[in-house]
């Protein structure tokens, strides 16, 4: 921990615990000022379909969806592991807050602006930077101010900020620990859980506070650290499958290679014999991680195989018992 700095509890486990309290929206306020580079006031928490937390990400992913004074819908999620179709959900997440953001028969003018806020632990861009952002825009072709013409009556000057939606990324495993700008405090705090003393962004100093492992009460620390050991056991096991399925692929393949390379020629048939043993020890360790309840996008992640797939050995996993 560095000098004259303050452990604070992980910012996934103050979202699921602490700032839902409108008592502490400064700290959201404090982060998305930070990132957004605005003034950020926080109105409300709002639950819906979308952030309910569903059982498969229990320890995986937890989120929250902030109401501004700007009525923008902000998702702010955490997630600790890696899943295939990642970026298809973000956009899944995203039109899901819009098309549940007006009601049957309103007018479409009513669309909320949706800004999503990804914070990964695990490396899921290929580039170097830890903040990344993707957004629509739309560009005139022959320098000429975009305008939309409605009914010949009113024009609509096209600001991308108005309505569609944008997604940031914080790729917590690139961040080198430099301090450069105000979300760079944040940031170290989201890496680190710890809040340096020098630290001087907007509100980070409420986080010092609020956040603080210190000011926990017995049972609170006592439920954190439960929480905690379980996030190390997640780790763990995604680790272990990891590394088994590969090792029980690669014996499989060898031995499946060895046998066909007496009937086909040893070249050809341990090319094929290692690529279909590793599928099917692939598919084992599938079946073992859906009997310990892994979430399916876990899986797909370790083993290479897809969510249909997947789904598929888990109805013959529950045919079988």
């Amino acid at each position: 921990m560095a000098n004259n700095s303050v452990r604070v509890v992980r910012f996934d486990w103050a979202i699921k615990n602490i700032l839902r309290n409108k008592a502490n929206f400064d700290i959201l306020e404090g982060f998305l000022s930070a990132l957004l580079r605005e003034n950020v006031s926080v109105v409300n928490i709002i639950e819906s379909e979308s952030n309910k937390e569903r059982e498969e990400y229990k320890f995986n992913k937890v989120d929250l969806l902030v109401l501004d004074a700007k009525k923008r819908k902000i998702i702010i999620e955490i997630q600790n592991a890696s899943e295939t179709d990642f970026m298809d959900r973000l956009i899944w997440g995203a039109s899901k807050v819009i098309t549940e953001s007006i009601e049957k028969g309103q007018n479409y003018k009513n669309i909320v602006k949706v800004i999503s806020i990804s914070i990964v632990y695990f490396n899921i861009m290929s580039g170097s930077d830890y903040i990344y952002k993707a957004y629509t825009t739309i560009e005139p072709q022959k320098y000429q101010e975009f305008i939309v013409r409605e009914r010949e009556a009113v024009s609509w000057y096209y600001n991308k900020e108005d309505k569609f939606p944008e997604y940031y990324i914080l790729d917590l495993t690139k961040y080198k620990n430099e301090l450069e700008s105000d979300i760079d405090e944040w940031i170290y705090m989201l890496k680190n859980s710890e809040i340096r003393d020098d630290f001087k962004s907007k509100n980070i100093n409420k986080a010092r506070i609020k956040l603080n492992e210190l000011k926990m009460t017995v049972e609170e620390m006592r439920v954190y650290e439960k929480y905690m050991e379980e996030q190390v056991v997640l780790r763990d096991n995604i680790e272990t499958a990891r590394r088994e399925g590969l090792e029980a692929g690669i014996a499989e393949g060898i031995e499946t290679g060895l046998d066909r390379g007496r009937k086909e020629g040893m070249k050809e048939g341990m090319k094929k014999g290692m690529k279909e043993g590793m599928k099917e020890g692939m598919n084992k360790l599938a079946r073992n991680m859906l009997k310990g309840n892994f979430d399916v996008h876990v899986i797909a992640e370790m083993t290479g195989l897809s969510v249909d797939e997947i789904n598929l050995i888990g109805s013959i996993v529950v045919n079988d018992e």
